[in-house]
């Protein structure tokens, strides 16, 4: 625990009682991509105490990153006129070896470049903090899931970076959002001292005596001895009732468990315990402890994200986590086989599931096969009657019809020996002409050798240079969305070669199997997806992966 020095110290106990406090309190249940942080949304549920003490909130419950940037707009237009500032934040965050980020609910978790554009970096958070030394606290609330999200980057909040005169808090989300509510909102409270009591970590500025809320001073006679008020049992038992009152209209497992820890002895506890009992003892939940006693560790669950994708059941990642997109794929698929659909699964249903896949991807392979070998029909009877022939005009045609052949490359390294035998046999103008247009290789530069040299011995690779471009041109965008879906993957060297030895195997000659993926990948790659009748983009899928590697998807998405 970092204590801080004196000058500090007093700039947090010095602020006046009329000073202007604001917060910000952000709390996230539901994610879309990754797993739920439950009761993380509670944070935001302490803006009501908050606003009670005369401190000026914004807050925001299962936002997605524009309710997130717009709370962020709103808060920052209230920082610039307040004294002390409170930010709280509840649900997921990643880490890297050098910033901690918070996420949304729509929260993408892509490659570690583009993270800073979907979440919220803390950095961003305690730069505001950092202006109010003293009278600045970050309270941050998670679980203690263990998680690596590709390269560079894990779950939890690793080691912040934090500025002088800042406070930080850490733990659960419902300590967390207690210590607001109970604590930090009341005027006067130690907060270090009531942290520490509550069972929050505490790092930063920590002095003792620091307080949010400031006492109000009561105008009392000056032999007035000041006296500490005890609650009445009047009191006591009117705040017992209130939260039952409270409790029993929200009617759900956290607000009863939250009565009972308000209240240990509280009057309605016992009918507190037996509501969770009546709650909890529902089908759903039922479902959802008999799936919490299988003890699935992350392999299993990436197994069973990849069965449910081989049945075209859309799991939204094969990252071994079970978010709102796969749990909606179980129910879809529990729903198909007459089964409850409860998202949660049994040992009977994995094994229905996983035979299920395994016998989906033998059809596939086999369809696969078919598809193949009357391709390789096509080809090859094609071939043999444009570029077995062995004149250019054939050769062309054929790749014309099938870039990606059987043949493709033997028919491009004799039109290469055609186009040289051309330059030996034609005037130096033609080839200083040709020469000009292939190295800036572009539509432009072949329009231009067709006009100057209209019978020049280059025309017809013109023409065919001319024509991929175009085709280039038009796949542009679709390719880039292809290669981004690609980068997102995060594929390893390793598992890229397994890819290609994959692709060896299946005879799409992908070239040098090392991890790279060339020109020569690329074609291997379009023609498995030819085979299997999807789009030709040459970029790998999450779909086309858990295809290619049926087998072996446990190494892909380690």
């Amino acid at each position: 625990m970092l204590r801080i020095l004196v000058p500090l110290f007093a700039l947090g106990l010095a602020t006046s009682a009329t000073a202007q406090s604001a917060a910000l309190l952000i709390g996230t249940e539901d994610y879309d991509s990754v797993s739920d942080v439950r009761r993380g949304d509670e944070i935001a549920d302490a803006a009501t105490a908050l606003d009670r003490a005369g401190v000026r909130v914004v807050s925001r419950k299962d936002g997605d990153l524009d309710d997130m940037r717009q709370a962020l707009s709103e808060f920052g237009q209230m920082a610039d006129g307040s004294d002390r500032l409170l930010i709280a934040l509840g649900g997921r965050f990643l880490h890297t070896a050098t910033e901690t980020y918070y996420l949304p609910s729509d929260a993408d978790t892509g490659p570690l470049a583009t993270l800073a554009a979907t979440t919220l970096p803390l950095s961003t958070v305690t730069a505001w903090l950092a202006g109010r030394p003293g009278n600045a606290v970050l309270i941050l609330a998670t679980d203690d899931l263990e998680a690596e999200y590709g390269a560079f980057v894990s779950a939890g909040l690793g080691d912040m970076a934090i500025p002088q005169g800042v406070t930080v808090l850490t733990g659960n989300p419902r300590t967390a959002a207690n210590f607001i509510e109970d604590a930090l909102a009341r005027p006067g409270t130690d907060l270090i001292d009531a942290a520490e009591r509550a069972g929050l970590t505490v790092a930063g500025f920590a002095a003792a005596g620091q307080t949010f809320v400031a006492e109000e001073a009561e105008d009392r006679p000056a032999t007035q001895t000041p006296t500490t008020t005890v609650p009445s049992d009047t009191d006591r038992r009117l705040r017992d009732i209130r939260a039952w009152r409270e409790a029993d209209a929200a009617n759900t497992v956290e607000a009863y468990e939250g009565y009972i820890e308000a209240f240990p002895s509280g009057e309605f506890r016992r009918m507190a315990e037996n509501r969770i009992q009546s709650l909890t003892d529902t089908p759903e939940a039922r479902s959802e402890r008999t799936e919490q006693a299988l003890d699935l560790n992350r392999d299993q669950r990436r197994e069973i994200q990849r069965d449910l994708s081989l049945l075209d059941y859309n799991t939204r990642g094969i990252d071994g986590i079970f978010g709102r997109g796969t749990r909606t794929a179980i129910g879809a698929w529990q729903q198909s086989q007459g089964f409850p659909s409860t998202g949660y699964l049994t040992a009977d249903q994995i094994t229905r599931l996983d035979a299920q896949a395994e016998r989906r991807a033998a059809e596939l392979e086999a369809e696969a096969e078919r598809r193949r070998a009357q391709q390789l029909a096509e080809d090859r009877a094609f071939w043999d009657e444009t570029g077995a022939l062995g004149d250019e005009a054939g050769l062309r045609a054929y790749l014309n019809r099938f870039p990606d052949g059987e043949y493709s490359e033997e028919a491009r390294e004799t039109l290469a020996a055609i186009e040289l035998q051309k330059r030996r046999e034609t005037d130096a103008r033609d080839r200083q002409l040709w020469d000009e247009a292939t190295q800036e290789n572009t539509i432009r530069s072949y329009r231009d050798y067709l006009e100057l040299a209209p019978g020049g011995a280059f025309r017809d690779e013109a023409e065919t240079r001319i024509a991929a471009l175009e085709q280039a041109e038009r796949e542009a965008q679709s390719n880039s969305a292809a290669a981004r879906e690609e980068q997102a993957l995060n594929l390893s060297p390793r598992t890229r070669q397994i890819i290609e030895s994959r692709l060896e195997a299946l005879g799409l000659r992908p070239g040098r199997v090392d991890g790279v993926l060339d020109d020569d990948s690329r074609r291997a790659i379009r023609r498995y997806q030819s085979a299997r009748d999807l789009p030709e983009t040459g970029y790998l899928s999450e779909a086309v992966v858990v295809q290619l590697l049926a087998d072996s998807v446990r190494q892909i998405f380690r």
